[in-house]
């Protein structure tokens, strides 16, 4: 995944030089063909477009299918400017209509692609037929015809490759999310199974094997007083012996039983594997909680690692679990793009009433990357 940020952060650094080039080349041909007027027109259109692509590319998706319009609109229309105040027909500008269309594929759904590409397809057709201010010859019908249809179908093509790509994240970004859903759900039937399996080894244990060795050693015990000479050291060995069995007995059913949720492995295995983004999970040794909590915490982890994965755009995720003065604090804090209003959904409003449940609390703050913050009351901490 880090490597595909950086050939997507190449890709769009390329396809700034390339603008800046063709506007270069074209902003030199607009200032020898055209008054000082046009000129400053054309560099108002040229620098709303980068500005707008630019605002696309870093600024984080709207909510709404009309913002995202909105700001596909900007570019949009200036590089529509840009292409005829141009006086070349058929030039390089017509670069810009396919960015626009690229652009488009990203942030828009079928209907708003087909508009853009409809747009910008009409803009190389008047444009070829002199319809800006310094074109002075229109093109040939033919040539008219075939220019329009070849652009239309470039900007098609590179719509589909951006769509293609925004699918596949989409659908990378789903399974990582399920697989992390699964890992966190393995993980609890995994620690339920195993906590029941103990306790049913624990009772066979005491009420069979345990009842037995009781019955022998007290039969040893009825024996050593009718037992003389030397057979009598045997029995009392003998009795020795299975109370120490039985001791031991006792010992492992009382271990078995008081074996807790073992948090650190249930939350590695939730947070390993995931690609992006990369999850620091870091869990202050000695941390021991009841089995409830633990589950809670395994589900507040997933929740916030599967909002993050759907929804930050961050590249890490930071998650840490301490203790003090009886509490359990879970800290997850990543470095995407945050929320200025946080809106808690079903998952965040799920996750608060988990922990308010147990007698935690929850905090939410979207001002610097995401954060989640939520102590929980711990019955018993063992020390470091």
């Amino acid at each position: 995944m880090e490597r595909t940020g950086r050939v997507q952060i190449w890709a769009g650094v390329s396809m700034l030089v390339l603008c800046v080039l063709v506007g270069v080349v074209e902003g030199a041909t607009v200032l020898s063909a055209g008054s000082w007027l046009l000129f400053a027109g054309w560099l108002v259109a040229f620098g709303t477009f980068l500005v707008g692509e630019i605002v696309l590319a870093v600024r984080p998706l709207p909510a709404t299918a009309g913002a995202r319009l909105l700001l596909v609109a900007v570019p949009v229309l200036a590089s529509t400017a840009v292409v005829l105040l141009s006086p070349n027909r058929g030039g390089l500008n017509l670069i810009l209509l396919v960015l626009t269309a690229a652009t488009a594929a990203i942030h828009l759904e079928l209907r708003g692609i087909a508009t853009v590409i409809g747009w910008n397809s009409a803009v190389v057709l008047a444009q070829g037929a002199a319809l800006g201010p310094l074109v002075t010859e229109p093109n040939r019908p033919v040539d008219l015809l075939l220019t329009t249809l070849l652009y239309a179908v470039l900007q098609a093509a590179s719509a589909a490759m951006m769509w293609s790509q925004r699918r596949v994240e989409e659908a990378l970004q789903d399974l990582t999310v399920a697989h992390v859903e699964l890992r966190s759900t393995g993980a609890l039937l995994a620690e339920s199974s195993q906590a029941q399996e103990r306790l049913r080894i624990s009772r066979e244990l005491h009420d069979v094997l345990g009842h037995q060795l009781t019955v022998l050693s007290v039969e040893l015990e009825v024996a050593s007083h009718q037992v003389a000479g030397p057979g009598r050291e045997h029995v009392l060995r003998g009795r020795a012996i299975t109370r120490e069995v039985l001791a031991d007995v006792r010992s492992v059913v009382g271990t078995e039983r008081r074996r807790r949720f073992d948090l650190p492995a249930a939350l590695a295995d939730v947070t390993e594997e995931v690609p992006h983004p990369r999850v620091h999970l870091t869990i202050e040794p000695g941390l021991v909680v009841d089995d409830e909590r633990a589950a809670v915490i395994v589900r507040v982890v997933q929740e916030v690692a599967t909002n993050t994965i759907r929804h930050s755009r961050a590249d890490n995720l930071w998650i840490d679990l301490t203790a003090a003065d009886g509490t359990v604090r879970l800290d997850a804090l990543d470095d995407g793009q945050g929320a200025p209003r946080v809106v808690a959904g079903h998952g965040l409003n799920g996750l608060r009433e988990r922990v308010e449940s147990l007698g935690g609390r929850v905090s939410l703050d979207g001002s610097a990357g995401f954060r989640v913050l939520a102590e929980l009351p711990a019955r018993r901490r063992v020390p470091a």
